[in-house]
């Protein structure tokens, strides 16, 4: 994580939102050991990176990192190809559905 001299009292936040993206691309990438393995390894490039950032500038580094956590879990669906069918299947998480989604079911209307 961030040095905590440069910090100050964003440690706390730092060392959660590290634990936070760990935790997401577990579960975003879950069964998928490569990617797991490359996105935990940009995870922490991303914090060895900005070690020294400027006192200033860690609140947007924080955001940047909540917004690409909320990021992955919003938009990031896993597929499995069914060689049988030819097919893919997605993994729907709950995060993937919102207020001001079509509800599964609703027909499309074609014009």
């Amino acid at each position: 994580s961030l040095s905590p001299r440069k910090m100050g009292s964003h440690r706390a936040q730092v060392h959660s939102l590290l634990w936070r993206l760990l935790r997401t691309q577990k579960k975003v990438f879950r069964g998928d050991l490569p990617i797991q393995l490359k996105a935990r390894e940009e995870i922490f490039s991303k914090f060895r990176e900005n070690k020294s950032a400027p006192a200033e500038e860690v609140p947007n580094l924080i955001k940047e990192g909540i917004d690409a956590d909320e990021f992955l879990l919003a938009n990031v669906i896993q597929a499995e190809y069914n060689p049988d069918t030819g097919n893919y299947t997605q993994k729907i998480r709950p995060e993937h559905t919102r207020e001001g989604d079509i509800p599964q079911g609703t027909p499309l209307e074609r014009k």
